[in-house]
């Protein structure tokens, strides 16, 4: 079970260099987005850049989200009293519900801009 808890570890440790890359492969994007939009800086940073940085942080969120997941089963696997499973559980049930309703927010974002181009 020494094993598992440190597989456990290691995916928790990923997850952190996963959301620090996301977040700064977002704002690369968001800066790119930027130099290649026209209009003014107002109209550029409320539109595409935002919309560009919201959608490439959502992926990396989710899939952030997605690998907790996966620590969380390892951990219930190593704790297997019925009060740890049923913390383990709800943090599941909690993470799955926001990567739902994120992939959600992703697609009508991307919808709605696909819409206006």
């Amino acid at each position: 079970m020494a094993i598992v808890e440190q597989i456990s570890k290691v995916i928790d440790a990923l997850v952190i260099i996963l959301l620090i890359t996301g977040l700064l492969a977002s704002i690369v994007l968001a800066i790119r987005e930027f130099h290649q939009t026209n209009g003014n800086w107002a109209e550029r940073i409320s539109g595409p850049v935002l919309i560009k940085f919201r959608i490439t942080l959502g992926r990396w969120l989710l899939a952030g989200l997605e690998a907790l997941i996966v620590s969380d089963v390892l951990h219930s696997i190593i704790h297997r009293t019925l009060n740890e499973v049923a913390i383990v559980g709800a943090i599941v049930a909690i993470r799955t519900a926001l990567a739902y309703f994120l992939e959600r927010e992703i697609s009508h974002v991307e919808n709605g801009n696909s819409a206006r181009t």
